[in-house]
């Protein structure tokens, strides 16, 4: 069951003569109680620590955090006065703190910090109204924002549904939520304003949440995100001489953290019920005018003194005169997730420009690959049929689609066909062979007229060629579907042409098996000269330095002989990109988002919209291009050169090519390691579940994605003193008729304990697969799930002891792939590392698998 409690400390009077006095600190912790006791509003147990000795407050927050169980939610709250060492480290100031003994006299954030991530409670809220109070989140693993990081906006409804007498929490508020939140006054380098009667920030959160205006959105309740903005809105840019602007941290989030419900009435809508048209222009001779600067200056220093927040005006406008924003979802192909954010960006802008710098709309943009959104729309978005929900970590419901291809749109049946309301193509981009410069293939083939047969026969001996994963890749599929249009249907025969010398290459480079983004991102760490298999919008944008939309750190933009050009088949296919606009019951997306996402759409027909759609390397229909669509960037601004343009194969070629690549690619070779040591026993946000039970219930999942060639086993390490390291519960074999039951047995009998040889396991379970015989060079993968770093005194496997092993590692818990040894693994192999982070594993895991092997 859940509990929602909030412990308010408040320091308004200190012994110490070098601390002033904090007035109003007291009643702004009582306003707090109050709003957050309400059972209509808060409906938490307050307890309120009114001017504490830090021995109190210190036993207090301990017992508040340790005691709390996982479903419970924690809101903290200090107000009083915060300090920084000379080490830069924050202090919070209580009744006998003494400044010059910060260490044993007031409370350290970072022992406030660890009592958050030992608490056993899964969602956090901490409000903070001190000087320098964004100094709390100088943490590694803290999810800084400027804007939150978090999803734009949960699920919303429409202002008509959510009335005041609306008093239970939305049904999104349950266990899928965890994480902790961090608001702040102030950053880690401003003072925090305080007026006569308390701190602006405080009043600001108490206005918010007591009038209901805090609910951007009109769900019915108040999340964490939304109240970070509207307290923002209300104190930022008041005036000129005040720098103070709010700060919002996350750490390791998922889903909208509800704080409260909505109480009242807001006196007008927050959100207009459609995007409204443009004011009027003012008569002439009757434009407004500015304050001056010292107008403005005593205006805002009669505002703090007076009464803080609650003397401005309440209205619908955010601090700088503009309506607050609708937030649009957008769900997006994560292979092209760069390119789709800077269009949503363009669109911002180009509202803002309508609204005379007003920035109307804000869209969050967020990957979902093409099968997940197709379980969304025949399910209903976050519905499994086990009653389980895995949609729900990938993302809110999304008001817009972007797909990688049309073909990516699954068939419309009810009740996907009530939930798409429109689905229209604004570009398209071709598929193209990108050749690396230093290749030295001729110009002149660019465009001469070649088949995909014809070109690959060229290009791969002198440059070899690498390309997507056709299990994952529409584009992939698409340019297979045209090399195996040349007549070759025998799969032996499309083995010996193709398969085989791709297969070789990806192996020669450590490219990654995925998406082309995987693929851009190994090409430019390697700087190598392998020809891509890609779209014409893929190469321009990795040759502008944008590999794999923004997720390939490190990477620069290409020089010389790494540049790719852009090699056209005659056949070649154009990829169509369309936009989808979703129309979801009202009680999870209101009228007005939903205005906005159609609006999104039409502007994508506009001339200001195709100008977006070419400035991130797509073709619109009938409008000219222009950069990044040229030389300069690989292209050849006249295709398709007077020829007609190929469509992306229907479902019966895609279903023929399928079947034929199925029997053509190498079969794979999967072991999976699975960690067993003691912190496996960890519960997980199911309190009737470990993480060991969750992980095996996963790879049972997991075990029937394989194919009928391909072989699985499975072991566990941990180190328990017994002299065993590893244990061997599966043998590498075809897995048959009841693999989830042979997974089921073969585990039944574990029980983890001991710590973590993580290494040691790598190089036992390399050494295993490299071994096991098989035929057609079959792809060897190593897939570790782990929860801690690695305890054993073995070093880190070298090269020649992974090679020709992919080592994949899924990393749960306390352990992330931001781990330097996690990345030289999986780096050096050209595997990868997938962050499971804490709580639900079973949902990350069985994405992931099914990511590895189809």
């Amino acid at each position: 069951m859940t509990h929602r409690h909030a412990l308010i400390i408040a320091s308004e009077r200190y012994l110490d003569p070098a601390l002033s006095e904090l007035p109003g600190t007291t009643t702004d912790a009582e306003d707090l109680r109050q709003v957050l006791g309400d059972p209509h509003v808060g409906d938490f147990d307050v307890i309120v620590l009114q001017d504490p000795d830090v021995l109190t407050a210190g036993r207090q927050i301990k017992r508040f955090f340790s005691r709390a169980e996982p479903d419970d939610i924690l809101l903290l709250s200090i107000a009083g006065h915060g300090l920084r060492n000379d080490e830069g480290n924050l202090y919070f100031a209580v009744g006998d703190t003494v400044p010059d003994l910060l260490w044993v006299t007031a409370l350290a954030a970072k022992d406030i910090t660890h009592e958050m991530e030992t608490s056993p409670a899964r969602r956090i809220v901490v409000l903070l109204d001190c000087c320098y109070a964004g100094a709390f989140t100088d943490r590694n693993d803290l999810d800084h924002a400027g804007p939150p990081p978090a999803p734009a906006a949960p699920p919303v409804g429409s202002a008509e549904t959510a009335g005041p007498e609306t008093f239970s929490l939305p049904p999104t508020d349950d266990a899928h939520v965890r994480g902790q939140v961090v608001i702040a006054a102030a950053t880690s380098i401003q003072q925090a304003i305080e007026g006569r009667t308390g701190g602006l920030f405080t009043r600001c959160v108490v206005h918010g949440l007591r009038t209901g205006e805090a609910d951007l959105n009109h769900d019915g309740a108040v999340d964490a995100h939304e109240l970070h903005l509207y307290v923002d809105a209300r104190m930022r840019r008041l005036g000129a001489g005040v720098e103070q602007h709010p700060t919002y941290s996350v750490h390791r989030l998922q889903g909208m953290l509800r704080i409260a419900h909505r109480a009242g009435t807001p006196a007008a809508p927050l959100v207009p019920p459609e995007p409204p048209p443009l004011p009027p222009a003012p008569p002439p001779g009757r434009e407004a005018r500015p304050f001056s600067g010292w107008a403005r200056s005593l205006l805002l220093i009669a505002v703090l003194l007076l009464a803080g927040c609650a003397v401005q005006a309440d209205s619908t406008l955010a601090g700088d005169g503009c309506p607050v924003p609708t937030h649009l979802r957008v769900a997006a192909a994560p292979a092209g997730l760069g390119a789709y954010r800077d269009l949503a960006t363009a669109f911002e802008d180009w509202v803002a420009g309508q609204r005379h710098g007003c920035r109307s709309a804000d869209l969050y943009v967020y990957p979902v690959g093409a099968r997940e959104m197709a379980d969304g729309l025949r399910r209903g978005w976050g519905q499994e049929a086990d009653g389980r929900s895995y949609l729900r970590d990938v993302g809110p419901h999304p008001d817009v689609w972007l797909p990688a291809a049309a073909s990516d749109l699954p068939p419309l049946s009810r009740p996907a066909s009530d939930i798409v309301s429109s689905a229209e193509e604004v570009a398209r981009t071709p598929i193209v062979l990108g050749v690396p410069q230093r290749a030295g293939l001729d110009e002149g083939v660019r465009r001469a007229g070649l088949t995909w047969a014809g070109l690959f026969a060229l290009a791969e001996p002198r440059a070899g060629v690498v390309r997507g994963d056709p299990e994952v890749s529409p584009v992939a599929r698409m340019a297979t579907a045209k090399l195996y249009a040349d007549g070759t249907v025998d799969p032996a025969a499309a083995r010996t042409r193709y398969e085989q010398h791709l297969e070789q290459s990806l192996d020669a480079g450590g490219y990654p098996v995925g998406d082309e983004a995987g693929l851009l991102c190994r090409q430019a760490r390697l700087r190598g000269g392998t020809a891509v298999v890609l779209t014409e919008q893929q190469l321009v944008r990795f040759n502008g330095g944008d590999p794999a939309g923004g997720s390939c750190p490190g990477a620069t933009v290409p020089q010389g002989g790494d540049r790719l050009r852009a090699f056209y088949p005659s056949d070649t296919p154009a990829v169509r990109q369309l936009v989808v606009t979703l129309d979801w019951p009202r009680e999870v997306q209101a009228g007005t988002t939903e205005a906005f996402a159609q609006w999104f759409a039409r502007w994508l027909h506009t001339g200001p919209g195709r100008a977006a759609l070419v400035r991130i390397g797509l073709r619109p229909w009938a409008y000219d291009a222009g950069a990044p669509l040229d030389a300069g960037h690989g292209a050849l601004t006249d295709w398709p050169f007077a020829r007609v343009v190929q469509p992306e194969p229907d479902a019966f070629v895609r279903s023929d090519v399928n079947a034929i690549y199925a029997r053509a690619r190498r079969p794979g070779h999967f072991l999976v390691a699975l960690d067993s040591s003691g912190s496996m026993n960890t519960v997980t946000a199911d309190p009737t579940r470990t993480r060991w039970e969750v992980a095996v219930a996963a790879v049972e999942q997991a075990v029937t994605r394989l194919g009928g060639r391909d072989r699985f086993g499975l072991l566990t390490f941990a180190d328990t003193g017994d002299g065993r390291i590893t244990r061997e519960l599966l043998r590498p074999a075809p897995t048959g008729a009841d693999s989830v039951g042979a997974v089921r047995r073969a585990t039944a009998g574990v029980r983890p304990g001991g710590n973590t040889p993580l290494y040691e396991a790598v190089r036992r379970g390399a050494g295993a697969l490299r071994r096991e015989p098989g035929t057609g060079d079959p792809r060897r993968t190593l897939v570790v799930l782990t929860d801690g770093k690695n305890t054993g005194a073995q070093p880190r496997p070298t090269l020649a002891q992974t090679a020709g092993v992919r080592i994949v590692v899924i990393a749960v818990g306390d352990v992330t792939c931001a781990d330097a040894g996690l990345k030289r693994l999986t780096g050096d192999t050209g595997g990868s590392c997938f962050d499971a982070g804490l709580g639900s594993l079973e949902p990350v895991l069985t994405r992931v698998f099914r990511t590895i092997w189809g």
